[in-house]
């Protein structure tokens, strides 16, 4: 049986905040002129975001070139940045066009807060007038003695600048980020009942430890309580699950940077289908209803990227693959004898399991091209632990606002499971096989109105008509559209997944309402149309669920 997941189907919903950088760098500030005891705290994150809006900005309206960079300048030497995930072009479609971003942390989309900007010794003018710009001004420099907060009585706090280097602590959990979530989810076809009951809470932790080490930390605790499915099939109440999707160090060294620890690494442009994004393991627990921020899983790597002339040069190294996460026994999403083999345990001396890939990315204008080879360990172990090796391509092209999406990838073999004429029990086979994806982005100029739409091919080309589960050639189609409206804080989507050959039909409505900076609440509805008995995802037609999630982050 062939089961796949895609990223569309996790598309997640909006970031609780939906400000540009800009307007937020310019609130801090103003709330600094308001409360000078915490001005000095929020100064250089204030200016450090103020830049990067007006920089983001300026990239927007203006054709991006890509500058030939000085080999004997090091660029990256005094600037520490953590580096996205994989997403199409920011310039394809128009700012106030473009679909609000994913919810805080996932792989889809950059959060500005995300962003950490350490400035080195050779950056300090960014950072604010220098006495010299001062008094060339005709200002009149401020006196070091006399900086800092002003006591009760109006005069200056001889103490404040003792008090400032006295906050170490504070100065450390600056960077911390806290989603607090509950989640409740019902199934309303028959049988009808409670699914998921659960709460969790999300540490998200990234600070330049020196001018040239970077620390990065995504962890969450997940408490699944009495009538969750996950507490039942555990027998556990309430059950507890600590999941850590990100923790490593980068450094970066010149046009290179290194990153070390355990790491999500997306690849690909495609909604709609796994066609290069091969090397992170997938969270399959929950079929289609996991959320975005959950469906990768980390796994120990040595990643590098290089910046030159000719492009952007990413590698990777995995000494201990993962495996994709699949339903627990006895859980809502279990099939019987489907998911009881265990994930293999591989050794971290063990070479032959060892994960690796390159992969370059030119960038000309708005649009970009990329070429990636890998050698892989399937991550679906359920047929055999099987390697293969991988070789794509992947392009965005924008022309005015259309963002065109194509995605093709050749892997070889690939394990399937086979009845052989007049045999008894299962074989396994092997097959090359190749994936393609076509898909556009379209915007009305100027509306936040976005349309979307995929094809997805798959073929094996070694076609054995003994394997079981699928068919020589699947196809799906993908279709979605998106708004946003009352000032962005209300975002609508829908989204609806035809495949064939064996008829499946699954229709998902997202919302969510950003109640304040702090607040959101999100409403899913989820529809599956199963048509076809040889599906993989027959046995998931009565899952027709609607989910509320409500987060407070600070």
């Amino acid at each position: 049986m062939n089961r796949k997941h895609t990223n569309m189907l996790n598309t997640g919903s909006p970031s609780p905040g939906s400000a540009s950088a800009l307007d937020l760098a310019q609130q801090r500030l103003r709330f600094a002129d308001a409360h000078p005891r915490q001005a000095r705290s929020i100064r250089s994150v204030a200016i450090s975001l103020l830049a990067l809006g007006v920089a983001f900005g300026a990239c927007a309206q203006t054709p991006q070139t890509e500058p030939a960079p000085d080999p004997d300048s090091d660029v990256l030497e005094d600037v520490v940045i953590d580096v996205p995930a994989e997403t199409p072009p920011a310039a394809a479609v128009p700012a106030a066009a473009t679909p609000a971003p994913p919810e805080q942390g996932t792989d889809a989309t950059v959060d500005f807060d995300d962003v950490e900007i350490d400035v080195g010794p050779g950056m300090q003018d960014l950072a604010g007038d220098t006495p010299q710009d001062q008094t060339a001004a005709g200002e009149t420099p401020a006196d070091p003695a006399s900086e800092g907060p002003l006591s009760a009585t109006g005069e200056a706090n001889p103490t404040a600048n003792a008090t400032e280097g006295d906050r170490p602590l504070a100065a450390w959990l600056d960077p911390l980020r806290i989603s607090l979530k509950h989640e409740i989810s019902y199934k309303f076809a028959s049988p009808q009942r409670v699914v998921n009951n659960r709460s969790s809470v999300r540490l998200e932790y990234s600070k330049p430890l020196t001018s040239n080490l970077y620390l990065r930390l995504d962890t969450k605790l997940n408490l699944h309580w009495t009538n969750d499915h996950r507490a039942k099939a555990k027998d556990e109440s309430p059950f507890r699950e600590l999941v850590t999707r990100e923790a490593y160090l980068q450094s970066s060294f010149g046009n290179t940077s290194f990153r070390l620890g355990y790491q999500i690494l997306p690849w690909g442009v495609s909604e709609g289908g796994a066609i290069t994004d091969e090397v992170s393991p997938r969270n399959n627990a929950e079929f289609f209803f996991i959320s975005l921020e959950e469906s990768r899983v980390g796994q120990p790597m040595l990643a590098m990227d290089h910046f030159g002339n000719s492009g952007q040069w990413s590698a990777f190294f995995v000494p201990r693959p993962g495996y994709n996460k699949y339903p627990d026994r006895g859980s809502e999403y279990d099939i019987p004898g489907a998911f009881d083999r265990n994930a293999p345990d591989d050794d971290w001396d063990n070479a032959g399991t060892y994960e690796f890939g390159a992969r370059w990315k030119r960038t000309f204008g708005k649009s970009d091209i990329s070429l990636m080879a890998a050698r892989l360990i399937d991550n679906d172990y359920l047929v055999r632990q099987q390697r293969f090796s991988m070789y794509g391509l992947t392009a965005n092209i924008a022309i005015d606002n259309l963002l065109l999406r194509a995605e093709v990838a050749l892997k070889q073999p690939r394990a399937f499971f086979a009845t052989p004429a007049g045999g008894s029990g299962l074989t396994v086979v092997e097959s090359d096989q190749f994936d393609s994806s076509f898909g556009f982005d379209y915007s009305p100029g100027g509306r936040t109105l976005v349309y979307s739409a995929e094809v997805v091919w798959s073929r094996l080309l070694d076609w054995n008509g003994d394997i079981v589960g699928r068919e020589q050639d699947e196809y799906s189609l993908v279709g979605a559209v998106t708004n946003r409206f009352f000032n962005d804080d209300l975002t609508l989507s829908w989204l609806t997944i035809y495949s064939r050959p064996y008829t499946s039909i699954r229709h998902r409505f997202l919302s969510s309402y950003l109640i304040d900076d702090n607040s959101t609440v999100y409403f899913e509805l989820f529809y599956p149309d199963e048509r076809d008995d040889r599906s993989g995802t027959w046995p998931y037609r009565d899952q027709k669920q609607f989910v509320i999630r409500y987060q407070y982050q600070f």
